[in-house]
């Protein structure tokens, strides 16, 4: 979502090569054509300075670029290693902290808004574990939760946000291999959904990455999307490969709060966004 209130949509199967912006009524403002073609598995990362960083994915997963708000390009470059299936998380400093993916599982990197290199990891601060298709979410304190993903699906790590080194880790309650949702919460908790193998299971962390408490979705769900609302801090969690037509709302306790099915359905892949 940009800064005007407005969506910005980029790549994907079907039209790897163009992005557009729509409005908040769904309307067509304007559109284009990207640097690289985006076919999967890429980010797009909403920077402080309204800017979209996109990053990775096939077929280009080694190349990123940066569109103001208006979808023109600023600039491009090379990332430090091939991307696919990775994590990047904006950081208090507005820089991005780009995780694993594969090919590169324990490699991160930091980069400023402008995309230059701030740091990259040493072969003795790689991620304490390889990482793909996992979560990620900046904690209130400015550090990196990542956890989960194919190479380590019951382990988180929390990372520095300052210099990316290893501050602590840990063993999910469930086994986290892809598909699942990590969502931070209005209190700093972390609120964990689905997936792959267990994913009638929720479980909700603290912001050291600490147990807290664990319970049952309503429905089976992986690919889905969640999304914290942010006048009540309820999680809404929609569709997904199990369960495509239905959504569940769920407290910050993780307590259900109501449940119903969606006009349509949206199944694997899709986004959730407020606005």
């Amino acid at each position: 979502v940009q800064m005007s209130g407005n969506v910005f949509l980029a790549g994907g199967q079907g039209s790897p090569t163009t992005w557009e912006i729509r409005d908040v009524s769904g309307g067509l403002v304007t559109n284009g054509t990207l640097f690289a073609s985006r076919d999967s598995s890429f980010k797009c990362t909403r920077l402080n300075n309204g800017n979209v960083m996109i990053t990775g994915g096939f077929p280009n997963s080694a190349s990123w670029e940066i569109r103001n708000s208006s979808g023109g390009l600023v600039s491009n470059g090379t990332l430090w290693t091939f991307r696919r299936g990775h994590s990047v998380t904006l950081l208090s400093s507005g820089n991005v902290y780009i995780a694993g993916g594969e090919v590169s599982t324990g490699i991160w990197e930091i980069r400023d808004p402008n995309g230059n290199l701030v740091a990259v990891n040493t072969p003795s601060t790689q991620l304490w574990a390889g990482r793909l298709g996992h979560c990620d979410a900046l904690l209130p304190n400015g550090n990196i939760f990542l956890g989960g993903g194919s190479g380590s699906t019951s382990t988180w790590e929390i990372r520095s946000g300052s210099n990316g080194s290893l501050v602590s880790n840990g063993t999910f309650f469930a086994t986290r291999d892809g598909g699942f949702t990590c969502s931070r919460l209005l209190d700093g908790n972390l609120f964990i959904a689905g997936g792959g193998v267990n994913p009638g299971s929720w479980e909700i962390r603290g912001q050291n990455g600490g147990f807290v408490s664990n319970g049952t979705l309503s429905v089976n769900r992986g690919n889905h999307g969640a999304q914290v609302q942010s006048d009540t801090g309820n999680v809404l969690i929609t569709g997904g490969v199990f369960s495509p037509d239905t959504w569940e709302l769920r407290s910050s306790t993780g307590s259900q709060v109501s449940t119903g099915n969606l006009d349509l359905q949206h199944g694997s892949g899709h986004t959730l966004t407020e606005y």
